[in-house]
């Protein structure tokens, strides 16, 4: 028998902790499907680069009490968002052809997750990156991504207009 789990899920969402971003994050608008189940995103500019974050709240948590590893290599796998603007492919969808984790350090509840990437090489159809994600600047997961360019998808930047401010 099939239970109905609308209801545990509801109240797990539920309490969500306060995101509270740090000065100058701005929402990342959600798009359908699992980008809203994982919690909202926020980016802001930096140095030129989009830096992304979220705050780990119970729906982010595994058995043992620490953000879920899938949680973050979804994270690592979203921050292709920065990449598309590091490759100057800001309308160009760049679907995940590999994404290898390394996992650093626990991430705790309430914890304010951040990811940086660094473009690392750029080919005609493919795209190379290293993902780094921080708690309060100390490294808790490094990610290497190799993305295809693939068609055309102004919904990416819109979901970024907020953060980029209309540009």
């Amino acid at each position: 028998m099939i239970e109905d789990r609308a209801g545990p899920i509801a109240e797990l969402v539920g309490r969500d902790l306060p995101d509270n971003p740090p000065e100058g994050f701005l929402p990342v608008l959600p798009r359908t499907g699992f980008h809203m189940m994982m919690g909202q995103f926020y980016g802001r500019m930096e140095n030129g680069a989009l830096v992304l974050g979220f705050r780990c709240s119970p729906r982010h948590m595994n058995n043992h009490g620490t953000c879920h590893g899938g949680m973050l290599a979804s994270f690592a796998d979203f921050s292709a968002y920065s990449l598309r603007l590091a490759a100057e492919l800001r309308v160009t969808s760049i679907p995940t052809a590999s994404l290898s984790m390394e996992y650093l350090r626990p991430v705790r509840q309430g914890d304010w997750v951040e990811s940086r990437v660094q473009l690392t090489k750029r080919g005609r159809n493919l795209i190379f990156c290293k993902v780094t994600g921080t708690v309060e600047m100390t490294p808790v997961f490094t990610a290497s991504g190799i993305f295809v360019a693939g068609p055309h998808d102004p919904g990416g930047l819109e979901a970024l207009s907020v953060v980029l401010g209309g540009s």
